[in-house]
C-alpha cells in the first residue's frame, strides 16, 4: 500500500481487489511509512508540538508560534543557510536553515518543515522531514488534511496527545 499523500496509479477498489484484500478491519494490512529527516535536535527538543498548517494558517499564526509546513523546495543550493517552499496551497515560504543538517535536501523534495515563524513569509527551522516518493506527494490531498484538522468536529483527533 501506498503512503495517503502519494498519488494512487489505480482506483482503491482496484486496489484492494489486487491484494485480495477484504474491506473488514481484521484483513487491513498495517501501512509502513518511511521518512527521513533533518532535525537540529536541540532545538527541536525545546520547541512545542506546533499544528500543521498551510500558507493561509501560518500567515494567521502570530510570530514565534511553533508551525510544522509542508510543500515542495523549490530554491535550495547545497551549504545555503535558507530555502524556499511552496506550500500546499500555493504561498511561498522563506525557510532560514541555519543549524540544520541539509544531507538528503534536494529542490523539488515535498517535505515538512518544522520550525518557528519568523515574519509573515518566514520561518527558522528546527528539522526537516522528507519522505519517500515525495515527488509523487498529492499536496492538494495534504492541504485538504490540513484544513479538516482546523474543523472543530475533528480538531480533537488532530491534536497531539498530551502526556
Amino acid at each position: 500500500l501506498k503512503p495517503f499523500w502519494l498519488k494512487s496509479r489505480e482506483p482503491l477498489a482496484a486496489n484492494v481487489a489486487r491484494r485480495n484484500l477484504s474491506s473488514s478491519p481484521a484483513a487491513m494490512v498495517a501501512m509502513d511509512v518511511d521518512t527521513s529527516s533533518a532535525v537540529d535536535v536541540q532545538a527541536l527538543a525545546a520547541l512545542t508540538v506546533g499544528s500543521r498548517a498551510n500558507f493561509g494558517l501560518f500567515q494567521q499564526a502570530a510570530t514565534g508560534a511553533s508551525v510544522r509546513i509542508a510543500g515542495r523546495i523549490t530554491e535550495f543550493q547545497a551549504g545555503a543557510k535558507s530555502c524556499t517552499i511552496t506550500t500546499t496551497d500555493g504561498g511561498v515560504v522563506q525557510v532560514a536553515i541555519a543549524d540544520v543538517p541539509t544531507s538528503g535536501l534536494l529542490a523539488g523534495a515535498f517535505v515538512e518543515a518544522v520550525g518557528t515563524k519568523a515574519g509573515e513569509a518566514a520561518m527558522a527551522a528546527s528539522g526537516f522531514y522528507s519522505f519517500p516518493g515525495g515527488g509523487d506527494a498529492d499536496a492538494e490531498l495534504w492541504d485538504e488534511s490540513v484544513k479538516l484538522a482546523q474543523l472543530p468536529q475533528l480538531r480533537d483527533l488532530f491534536a497531539p496527545a498530551q502526556l
